[in-house]
């Protein structure tokens, strides 16, 4: 299974829900810099869409589908 992470922040959420249900990150959409390196750091294969207001949801769905849609919001 896969997650898309939303406003993830530096991964805690998704650390947590990969260890209860074996999903793995597709993406990520986090804007700021500092968590952002931390998600590279133990991501780093997993895209960073950035500013959730610029992603092309459409692109991102046929490219990288997911299962499970987790979010943290600010």
């Amino acid at each position: 299974m896969k997650v898309g992470s939303l406003f993830t922040g530096a991964g805690g959420l998704d650390m947590a829900v990969e260890q209860v249900t074996g999903a793995t990150p597709a993406w990520f959409v986090e804007f700021d810099p500092n968590p952002s390196r931390v998600l590279a750091r133990h991501w780093p294969q997993v895209p960073n869409y950035g500013d959730v207001t610029a992603v092309n949801w459409k692109e991102v769905a046929e490219v990288a589908p997911v299962d499970i849609v987790t979010a943290g919001y600010p």
